[in-house]
């Protein structure tokens, strides 16, 4: 497999875009199909399972992942998530599937309903709980029709590889705006934080800790994080993530891989960075 992006400088965007400062338990499977990777820090899971946050999105297929393969449509958000996808192709990520509208629409369901629902988890520091609730943000929460969302996998991967494109709109900035807030907030303040959550009458209690990703000069993305979960009464991390975000134009465009704790490693930030480039880099009509 491919897997790695070596040493290489990921490919700049065309001039950077002005910048702006998700759960189901997860199915035993091997390509985990994530929705909105910021559930993972706010829903328990054990050692054994999978990482959390697999929402019903698009089920990968083997048979995809070559550039066209997809065909999802020539939409400026369809175009950019096909283009990111297709550079995760050469990575190794050949499992991929895009998200239907009913799924994209459960997936905002879920939101709505882990927004009311605060007392599920308890965070230390105290004061760490409501920025790490407002992390629950990925582009295709946002009220928009054109959103677009795929998962690339690996067959050596325990975990999935997520690109998201929606449009904007004046509160869709904002909304962006506002995430990338939420995560300077966190880096600075809640490094390492404890959390306990309850759901489906099962309580899970772990560290999560978090980092800024290590980007590349420069780097396309304008916000970028690295979290870790460890669960109780053990050392070494069961799941990681890392997440990073842009803007070109009227596009908000998010890549993230979530799983192993290989994920937390810089491999995996050079490849989201080239996912991202692709985006941005996409020649689209909008």
């Amino acid at each position: 497999m491919t897997m790695t992006a070596d040493a290489r400088v990921p490919a700049r965007a065309p001039g950077r875009p002005d910048h702006p400062h998700r759960r189901d338990r997860a199915r035993a499977r091997v390509l985990v199909v994530a929705a909105g990777v910021a559930v993972l820090t706010l829903a328990g899971c054990s050692a054994q399972e999978e990482p959390a946050g697999a929402q019903q999105a698009g089920t990968p297929s083997s048979a995809a992942g070559l550039p066209g393969a997809l065909e999802l449509g020539d939409r400026p958000d369809q175009v950019r998530a096909e283009a990111a996808a297709a550079r995760a192709a050469t990575f190794g990520f050949t499992r991929q599937g895009a998200a239907s509208a009913p799924e994209v629409e459960r997936a905002r369901q879920d939101a709505r309903s882990r927004a009311t629902d605060g007392g599920r988890i308890e965070v230390q520091p105290a004061a760490c709980k409501a920025p790490l609730a407002a992390l629950d943000f990925s582009p295709i929460l946002l009220d928009q029709e054109e959103v677009t969302r795929v998962d690339v996998g690996a067959d050596t991967f325990a975990g999935t590889g997520t690109v998201e494109v929606a449009a904007l709109d004046g509160e869709g900035r904002l909304r962006v705006e506002e995430h990338v807030q939420t995560v300077g907030a966190l880096l600075a303040d809640c490094g390492t934080m404890e959390v306990t959550s309850r759901e489906d009458g099962e309580t899970a209690t772990y560290t999560l800790r978090m980092r800024e990703a290590d980007l590349s000069e420069g780097t396309p993305a304008q916000s970028g994080y690295v979290y870790t979960r460890t669960p109780q009464g053990q050392v070494a991390p069961a799941s990681a993530a890392q997440i990073l975000t842009a803007v070109a134009g009227d596009h908000v465009v998010m890549v993230s891989f979530t799983g192993q704790p290989q994920a937390a490693e810089r491999q995996f930030t050079l490849m989201a960075e080239e996912m991202l480039a692709a985006a941005l880099q996409a020649p689209t009509a909008g």
